[in-house]
């Protein structure tokens, strides 16, 4: 009994894991199972398992019917007789993925009953190895045995009406152990098959899964320290523009030439804003084509800044003192960046909430941290110029927070007797300055 004639039509259809070098889609970047190509027209490939059950039972049905006719069969029988049971039976393989365990029971009964009748089946006998895979391809190991032994009955029923010597039947017996034994083999090695199939395409997806997560994470990094660049630039220029200005309407009516400088420092510092947004926006435009980083395309604010920074605030009614202990040095650019943002922040906050009074400024240069001090205390302030502080939380000390925990620095903003301090310390080599 040939076995290729039967395995062509048992083999049930599953996704392979892939091909060779196309586990991964290079253009998406995105992982995935690839399909097996064909040359076949779309129809055919969509309903391949459906046809090919078509055309073995057709087959089937055919070799039947002619070995029907031209073989030998009761006088009181009409020749094609028995194809009214065969075929209906024999169509039933259609349902072999659903109701394995009926379809097998149904065309054993057909086959042994038409051995009973001693009508020559032919190839008849090949539906009870397909009806054996669709059980053991689905059922455990107990169920592929008790299905192997169950078909046995068809090689004994054939042993006895025929009365087959002993040879014959030994023969025939160990033809039909060894046809079980390979089907079920068959059915196991696809039941691993799928099983790894099923586990690779789970894998897939976690790996997709996870992909999707990390570059969720990564663009809320950059949304964030994004949002850092600008807030540090709006938030602190914004500060500056308004103090100038009410500098310059309280001098208008009493001194016209030191309020026209004043609009003119409003104006140098409203057109500095403007460049710094420019530059920070044409920078996050051109990085995906350029594939640098935004900071890297812009000179990075130091300490050497800050000088700078508090002359810029000055004219105010807010009296501004900036003290440097200890050696005074170039740090790393990191720590440099970070320690301007910080006295940045802390004068914008002071310029939002306070009306008058002093603020000092301290960087302590110690031998491996530097130390950043901001303190303001309120003088004369009446209820107008008094400015309340936001009950929200702040934007501004949520980025510095990050960007000192970046460094492993630490951070205590607490409001002190008619005032308020803010006190970093950022970690530093002794050698930074060689950085």
């Amino acid at each position: 009994m040939p076995l290729t004639d039967s395995f062509w039509l048992a083999r049930e259809p599953i996704r392979a894991p892939c091909e060779a070098g196309s586990m991964v889609d290079h253009g998406l970047g995105r992982s995935a199972v690839a399909k097996p190509r064909t040359s076949l027209p779309a129809w055919i490939t969509a309903h391949r398992v459906v046809l090919g059950d078509v055309v073995f039972v057709v087959v089937l049905c055919v070799l039947h019917g002619f070995d029907l006719s031209i073989g030998e069969h009761p006088p009181w029988m009409v020749w094609w007789w028995p194809l009214l049971v065969s075929v209906p039976a024999t169509s039933m393989l259609r349902l072999r993925r659903r109701v394995p365990w009926l379809v097998l029971f149904v065309l054993l009964a057909v086959t042994v009953a038409l051995t009973l009748l001693k009508l020559y089946i032919g190839g008849l006998n090949l539906v009870i190895l397909v009806a054996v895979y669709s059980v053991c391809v689905r059922g455990s190991r107990t169920a592929s045995v008790i299905a192997a032994t169950i078909a046995m009955v068809y090689p004994v029923t054939e042993m006895v009406v025929y009365e087959l010597s002993p040879v014959e039947s030994l023969l025939r017996i160990a033809g039909a152990v060894v046809n079980l034994i390979m089907v079920i083999g068959w059915a196991r090695a696809m039941q691993v098959g799928r099983r790894r199939a099923r586990q690779l395409e789970q894998t897939l997806a976690l790996l997709d899964e996870a992909r999707d997560q990390l570059a969720a994470d990564a663009a809320a990094i950059e949304r964030a320290r994004i949002a850092r660049e600008f807030h540090d630039i709006v938030s602190h220029n914004l500060a500056v523009v308004a103090l100038r200005a009410g500098v310059a309407r309280a001098l208008i009516d009493r001194d016209q030439e030191h309020a026209r400088q004043t609009l003119q420092e409003l104006e140098q510092i409203s057109r500095g804003a403007l460049g710094e947004m420019r530059n920070l926006l044409n920078v996050l435009r051109d990085r995906n084509s350029a594939g640098q980083d935004p900071m890297d395309w812009q000179p990075m604010p130091s300490l050497d800044g800050v000088d700078k920074l508090v002359e810029s605030v000055r004219g105010g009614r807010v009296v501004w003192k900036l003290d440097r202990r200890g050696q005074v040095r170039e740090l790393g650019s990191g720590v440099e960046m970070t320690a301007y943002r910080i006295v940045q922040e802390a004068m914008t906050n002071v310029l939002k909430h306070v009306g008058s009074g002093r603020a000092w400024v301290l960087l302590d240069y110690g031998p491996d941290a530097l130390r950043i001090e901001v303190t303001n205390h309120l003088g004369g302030l009446d209820v107008v110029e008094a400015r309340p502080v936001s009950q929200q939380s702040g934007h501004g000390l949520i980025g510095l927070r990050e960007r000192i925990a970046l460094l492993g620095g630490t951070l205590t903003a607490h409001p002190v007797l008619n005032g308020f301090h803010l006190e970093a310390v950022l970690p530093c080599a002794e050698n930074s300055g060689l950085s």
